[in-house]
């Protein structure tokens, strides 16, 4: 699967809803279906050419109302019937491969779609060329499937032979085309070509809003894939003001019960998560929530995420306790709808363990962590995104409970895997590698952790930019390690960098913003500058407090914090010695969560 995130509507599995096997179809809302293929059946038999046409008809009928058992046993009897009247090389008996791999794709059951894909395909290309349209329909499905199970390098030419043959065929504007963009697109956000990525998005974009206007279902998607980019790349108030386009759009459109209006609320509200922006990121989440379980019920997969992203808001406010119900919540109705094994079901597992990892209840987080990577490995296998995100989990947690030795090893599994299935410059193999600097540095090998975080801030730097939050994560860890080494000179400049661009990108109040602050100010105290560390102390408690509640440990952290510097500096005008040693805490070199939220 798709790394999952707060987002939710970036791509749909299948592109068109079937292959046919006529030209022209007649219409299904006129007619009973399935009365009418019971007297074709009595007429012609089942293995008739026609029969077999308005069985497909039938199939696709039961996909339209969810009823995908029963289109998978129609897709079935089409199929051993074209293969025994039409034979393996007629277009229908292909187009019939596709249409049962299509189905068995939607429904989860990847493992027995793909060869049938693969088959398709391959005759597809002998019989009808590598550019014919049904050929590139395939190539497409295939590309989507093998993202899904995280063989991102091979969907990538898959989804470019899509997207340039049918833009050959039918223009750069049809809407065929323009959907597979959009998902091309997402595969090039997903291996971190974030440029080609967007640049893609916005010829996307433009050739919708052209061809069929603002208010188009088929704009709004593309709007909100774009929208999804420029959110992952920090870009966040032209994320907004798409976001926002978008959920007015659907609202128009569709009103503001609408399932797709439902998402969009959910997206503006993950961005708002992202900028710190708390108090409006509740009540967009809320409103998804509320919306989804009145709609939808309380045990669709789209409820059950936004319990998640629910929980997951109140988490990064400290409210653990009302976000640790909700996670169960989302867990148990995964378990119960998806089964155990599910990927979605697993993305729960490992994010109630984050939260219990920050609930200091290390024992069943450690549980919960090591079910979601053996699911992974079972299920997506070791070297899937979303096992290494797994790996990665795990490993922090074993940083936290001083098991440096076994979060090392896990940390290298983790490296190796992004590296060989990301590339070296990925973000997301960055943050490990910077994860992993951390772990050397809690083990006192400062050498070997500076030498990482020296190389890892180059690549960040070089590749996001400046400004990017991964590189001010990875400055940030730099500059931990110089002040733990008392390199305090050198130390600083990171820690005012770091801070300048937490505040430009994401504004004076954010968490990260704070914890910068605090880091600079930690830094400051040691150099016995007290005033100046006292004044940003007192920003950091007012931030707290404001987030988080006076009750929360890192408001009384600050607040101590504050304190001590206070009391240094009296002691100072007074012309006595300051206070010395372990005085109130620590800074805290991870801006950013070492586990992966998934």
């Amino acid at each position: 699967m798709q790394r999952r995130s707060i987002f939710g509507g970036r791509k749909s599995k299948a592109l068109a809803k079937d292959v046919r096997l006529q030209v022209r179809e007649e219409s299904k809302a006129s007619v009973d279906i399935e009365t009418q293929v019971k007297q074709l059946v009595q007429q012609h038999g089942r293995l008739h050419a026609k029969t077999l046409t308005f069985m497909n008809h039938q199939a696709l009928a039961y996909r339209d109302m969810d009823k995908n058992e029963d289109a998978l046993q129609v897709y079935r009897e089409v199929h051993d019937g074209c293969k025994q009247t039409l034979g393996m090389q007629h277009p229908y008996t292909l187009a019939s491969i596709s249409n049962l791999a299509n189905i068995l794709f939607e429904m989860d059951r990847l493992q027995e779609a793909r060869p049938l894909l693969e088959e398709a395909l391959e005759r597809q290309s002998e019989m009808l060329g590598s550019r014919h349209l049904d050929t590139l329909q395939t190539a497409h499905s295939l590309a989507l499937l093998l993202e899904e199970q995280g063989e991102f390098h091979k969907a990538e030419p898959l989804y470019i032979r899509a997207y340039e043959g049918q833009k050959s065929a039918l223009g750069p504007k049809n809407p065929t085309v323009l959907q597979t963009g959009v998902n091309l697109a997402g595969l090039k956000q997903v291996l971190g070509k974030l440029q080609e990525a967007e640049d893609l998005d916005r010829e996307v974009m433009a050739g919708c809003r052209e061809l069929l206007g603002d208010r188009d279902v088929q704009m709004l998607q593309s709007g909100n894939s774009l929208a999804r980019l420029l959110h992952e790349q920090g870009m966040l108030k032209e994320a907004e003001e798409l976001l926002q386009e978008v959920l007015q759009g659907r609202i128009e459109l569709l009103g503001d019960r609408d399932p797709a209006t439902l998402t969009s609320l959910n997206n503006l509200g993950g961005l708002y998560y992202t900028w710190g922006r708390f108090s409006e990121a509740e009540p967009h989440f809320f409103s998804a929530l509320e919306g989804r379980r009145a709609v939808l019920g309380l045990l669709h997969p789209d409820t059950l995420q936004s319990a998640n992203n629910l929980a997951s808001l109140f988490q990064a406010r400290g409210r653990l306790d009302k976000a640790e119900p909700l996670f169960r919540e989302s867990l148990d109705g995964r378990r119960e709808v998806l089964g155990v094994q599910h990927p979605d079901t697993l993305t729960s597992c490992s994010n109630l363990a984050v939260l219990l990892h920050a609930m200091n209840q290390l024992q069943e987080a450690e549980e919960l962590m090591k079910d979601a990577l053996e699911g992974r490995r079972e299920v997506l296998g070791d070297h899937h995104r979303d096992t290494l995100t797994s790996i990665n989990n795990l490993a922090g947690l074993m940083r936290s409970r001083g098991k440096h030795v076994d979060a090392e090893l896990l940390y290298q599994e983790a490296l190796t895997g992004r590296k060989k299935l990301l590339g070296d410059t990925h973000v997301d193999t960055l943050m490990t590698a910077n994860n992993y600097g951390l772990c050397l540095l809690n083990r006192g090998l400062l050498k070997e952790a500076e030498s990482i975080f020296v190389e890892v801030l180059k690549n960040c730097r070089n590749t996001l930019g400046v400004k990017h939050s991964y590189t001010l994560t990875c400055a940030n860890s730099l500059g931990g390690l110089l002040h733990e080494a008392e390199r305090y000179d050198e130390a600083e400049p990171l820690f005012r960098e770091v801070l300048s661009g937490l505040r430009s990108q994401l504004g004076d109040k954010h968490p990260d913003s704070l914890t910068g602050a605090n880091n600079l100010a930690v830094l400051l105290f040691a150099k016995d500058e007290y005033a100046k560390a006292a004044e940003l102390f007192q920003e950091v408690l007012a931030g707290r407090r404001s987030q988080l509640g006076d009750k929360h440990p890192d408001t009384v952290q600050a607040a101590r914090h504050m304190a001590a510097a206070q009391q240094a500096q009296r002691h100072l005008m007074e012309d006595q010695s300051a206070p010395t040693g372990s005085w109130c805490g620590s800074s805290n070199w991870s801006l950013v969560c070492c586990a992966d939220h998934s």
